[in-house]
């Protein structure tokens, strides 16, 4: 995600930095995301949900409203 101006995992050990994709463990950090509406953080909520079968397929994510 580019809306705030970095990516939503980031850590200076590659190890760690794959264990928070791998879980799925990303923040919306304030100041950062304080602008981005409900709308877009939902949207990117559904696309990163770490279980396959609560995530967006591909036809969900075209009728999400954001």
């Amino acid at each position: 995600t580019r809306l705030c101006g970095y990516p939503p995992f980031y850590d200076e050990n590659d190890a760690k930095l794959f264990e928070q994709i791998l879980q799925a463990e990303y923040e919306f950090d304030s100041p950062y995301w304080d602008d981005i509406s409900d709308s877009a953080k939902d949207f990117i909520q559904h696309l990163m949900e770490k279980d396959p079968g609560k995530r967006f397929t591909c036809e969900q994510a075209l009728q999400h409203p954001w």
